[in-house]
């Protein structure tokens, strides 16, 4: 049953990490050459590449990280860490559903989801790299390798 449902649990976690993931990257290359040719505009009245470059890193950064931001906040009232906060709402029923499966050690859960966040963050940020290195050359017009 553990080993079942821990398949379960990873295999349907990592399609929707690469989905989601998928789905961010794509839709903002397709951003990317809808938006090259107002860059060019703007870089012949005058906006340099640095300038570009910022604008291009600040619209990927909101794109890619508010999501994440988000996901720490819900962690974050999900988690024991504020227990006492949240005494009535949200921790209770984690404990309660653990409890059914006999999985009672509160500090193995935090490690978990701690270690799931920061690898889902690196993993993050690793594409968020990527997508800004390709929307760069697409808005630059570079060939892509």
């Amino acid at each position: 049953l553990y080993g079942g449902l821990f398949f379960l649990g990873a295999f349907l976690g990592t399609l929707f990490v690469i989905a989601t993931i998928l789905m961010i990257y794509y839709k903002q290359i397709s951003e990317g050459y809808e938006d090259a040719e107002r860059f060019t505009i703007m870089q012949k009245v005058g906006m340099t590449k640095n300038e570009i470059r910022k604008s291009i890193n600040s619209q990927l950064l909101t794109v890619f990280f508010l999501p994440l931001i988000f996901a720490g906040m819900h962690l974050a009232f999900a988690a024991p860490i504020i227990k006492k906060l949240l005494l009535i709402f949200a921790f209770p029923i984690f404990k309660r559903l653990l409890a059914m499966m006999y999985l009672t050690n509160v500090k193995l859960y935090i490690l978990c989801t701690i270690c799931c966040f920061i690898a889902f963050a690196l993993l993050y940020t690793a594409v968020y790299l990527l997508t800004a290195r390709v929307y760069d050359q697409i808005v630059s017009k570079k060939k892509l390798h």
